[in-house]
């Protein structure tokens, strides 16, 4: 009697361990194809003559759709559920949950229309009440939108899908790179006088939709790089209008640009007096 109920023990340990293995591999599966599917559109996404944006709405659905097939092959092929049961129960108690989520609902699903009908994507300038900024990404919940002083938007989809969203075209932002020397000049003032004679320069070239303005984007130790931006109202003359700026803000690119805003204090105190 005891070496039965040993052998009944032995094979019901064997069925669990056997069990556990199957699950385990069907996870590890999951696991893989989840991150090759992901690189996979990632890398669809960006490629050219793509219709569809490279937004991470998409890559988060395909991960879900691939999580949600093995772990109902989990469920029904090691412990014997019945998913298509599972999955009618649950969407019962899925109508009384989306009454609950109603704003997540309608960020998720305002998240589709942004992203399939291509209202915005990475990469775009827009204009959504008083944000305005490159769009990094569109995800299942919110849009988020990096501003020229580098603070994060977050945008709920709802709102980019009903609200007015302004493109501003690319070929309308100028943008060019300056380096100036670490004289030990005051940073804030200096790029106050640049901004002031780029806008001097390039209104006389072309009307602007935003004034010029300047940002750091690296501090080294022989120098700071930084952007010179402007938007043009037209496209036209954005080469002529770029020179005309470079060519008002080099004297304080140079070396001896401590002296020359010394010299202009100078000569604003005796304005003064």
């Amino acid at each position: 009697m005891s070496e039965l109920i040993d052998k009944v023990g032995a094979s019901a340990q064997g069925g669990m361990i056997h069990t556990i293995v199957v699950a385990v591999v069907i996870v590890a599966v999951t696991v893989v194809l989840s991150s090759l599917a992901t690189r996979l559109i990632r890398r669809i996404l960006r490629s050219d003559g793509v219709p569809l944006p490279s937004c991470s709405i998409l890559v988060n659905i395909a991960r879900a759709a691939i999580w949600v097939i093995g772990l109902s092959t989990v469920l029904s092929a090691c412990f014997g559920v019945d998913v298509n049961g599972l999955v009618a129960a649950i969407g019962v108690g899925g109508i009384a949950i989306s009454l609950g989520l109603q704003d997540t609902m309608k960020n998720f699903i305002g998240g589709l229309q942004v992203t399939l009908m291509k209202i915005v994507k990475p990469g775009d300038h827009i204009q959504v009440g008083t944000t305005d900024g490159i769009v990094q990404d569109v995800t299942w919940r919110q849009t988020t939108v990096l501003d020229y002083e580098h603070n994060l938007h977050l945008i709920p989809n709802a709102i980019m899908s009903s609200a007015e969203v302004v493109k501003v075209e690319p070929a309308l932002i100028v943008s060019t790179t300056v380096v100036l020397n670490n004289d030990g000049r005051d940073l804030a003032k200096t790029f106050r006088t640049m901004e002031l004679l780029a806008k001097d320069a390039v209104e006389r070239l072309a009307p602007l939709e935003r004034d010029p303005w300047m940002l750091a984007t690296q501090i080294g130790e022989y120098g700071v790089w930084a952007k010179l931006r402007f938007v043009l109202k037209d496209a036209t003359h954005a080469r002529e209008a770029r020179d005309a700026a470079l060519l008002a803000i080099a004297p304080y690119t140079r070396n001896d640009a401590s002296e020359l805003a010394v010299d202009g204090e100078a000569e604003e105190a005796e304005g003064q007096e």
